[in-house]
């Protein structure tokens, strides 16, 4: 019976905007430097490579949410290195390469392994996870894969020492705003946590075998878009997939919804208004601001804002804004839709109980 979907939560997860864990502090300090890469980036005359710190700067800025050792610090230093190491291995392989498919699943299987320990060390998995997908787009030697990673590091070790900074200055607290009250385990322990669960007979052995799998039926749907936008199937399926059913649904109806309402403002801003790019980056650096604060208000609203930031960020490249909104809106869905791909069997055993459910019933009103 807990196979089956409460919808009445289903609708609550969804509806709720909780708006006590609204953060505008965070969004303070992780802005400037969002704003310091893509400044540097138009002034140099190559807003590219602008746009590939403020991505590592984003990212990380988001790891002062979470703590490792009791620090959020060390979230955000291994987050820098992690998805610059990860944005390597991506652009080396390419999206096209049947290693990368396999680099897909291991990535994923290993961070959805990372859940059973406290802590952010999860969060640091995932990011590299969406790195590597991400990166794989901009397939390249490894010579030229280096340059693309100095910037993302560069961009990420900014954000980690604004951040020190403000922190240091104002004496505020760093971490998630509801912290957990189980300790984090050491390093000895740890790793035999992630020993116990390396088996399908636990559920979080079962999950990460789920993610891998999924995953890579993602990335290989991706192979064969033929655009490098097509990550964003594989991203997506990896950020909808959660340890059961009714966590992957209600995430996989937030992350639509929010997606498709964020890129349809963003698209109407752009192709009604034209804006120069000295606007554009104002509006990338408020809607990143935006998607810092709600992070934890709504996941809804969080991927609102999350997909305006992207839009705006790809018209900035130059990118065009009307096709960039469907493709995200359509590989969003397609993600989404594979996503539950990973729980067929659960569908399947649910058929069964209802099935046999209505069978007894029957029997007995005879």
């Amino acid at each position: 019976m807990s196979s089956v979907p409460d919808r009445g939560r289903l609708l609550r997860e969804t509806l709720l905007f909780d708006w006590t864990r609204w953060n505008p502090a965070v969004a303070w300090r992780s802005a400037p430097a969002l704003a310091l890469a893509l400044t540097a980036g138009i002034a140099a005359g190559s807003p590219g490579a602008g746009l590939a710190a403020a991505a590592g700067a984003f990212t990380t800025g988001l790891g002062s949410l979470q703590t490792i050792g009791g620090s959020c610090l060390i979230p955000m230093l291994l987050a820098a290195v992690g998805m610059a190491a990860s944005t390597f291995v991506g652009m080396v392989l390419g999206h096209q390469s049947v290693l990368f498919v396999l680099a897909a699943g291991v990535w994923a299987g290993g961070y959805a392994l990372l859940t059973s320990l406290k802590g952010g060390t999860s969060w640091v998995g995932l990011q590299c996870t969406v790195f590597l997908l991400v990166s794989s787009a901009f397939h390249t030697s490894p010579r030229g894969a280096l340059g693309r990673c100095a910037l993302i590091l560069a961009g990420g070790l900014l954000q980690t020492l604004i951040t020190w900074a403000v922190l240091r200055v104002t004496k505020a607290p760093c971490g998630p705003d509801v912290p957990d009250s189980a300790p984090e385990p050491g390093l000895r322990d740890g790793l035999a946590t992630l020993r116990h669960h390396l088996s399908l007979r636990t559920a979080v052995g079962r999950y990460s075998a789920r993610m891998a799998l999924v995953v890579m039926a993602a990335t290989e749907v991706y192979r064969h878009t033929g655009f490098v936008t097509g990550a964003w199937v594989p991203m997506t399926t990896l950020l909808v997939v959660r340890p059961d059913l009714i966590q992957t649904l209600t995430r996989g109806t937030m992350r639509v919804s929010g997606t498709l309402l964020g890129a349809g403002l963003a698209g109407v801003v752009v192709e009604g208004l034209h804006p120069p790019p000295v606007m554009l980056a104002v509006l990338v650096c408020a809607f990143a601001w935006c998607a810092f604060a709600t992070l934890n208000v709504n996941y809804s609203l969080f991927t609102l804002n999350l997909t305006a930031y992207i839009v705006f960020l790809l018209a900035l490249a130059r990118l065009p804004a009307a096709t960039v909104v469907q493709r995200r809106a359509l590989y969003t869905l397609l993600g989404g839709a594979i996503a539950l791909l990973a729980y067929v069997d659960v569908f399947w055993r649910t058929r069964r109980w209802i099935r046999a459910e209505r069978a007894t019933v029957a029997e007995e009103a005879a």
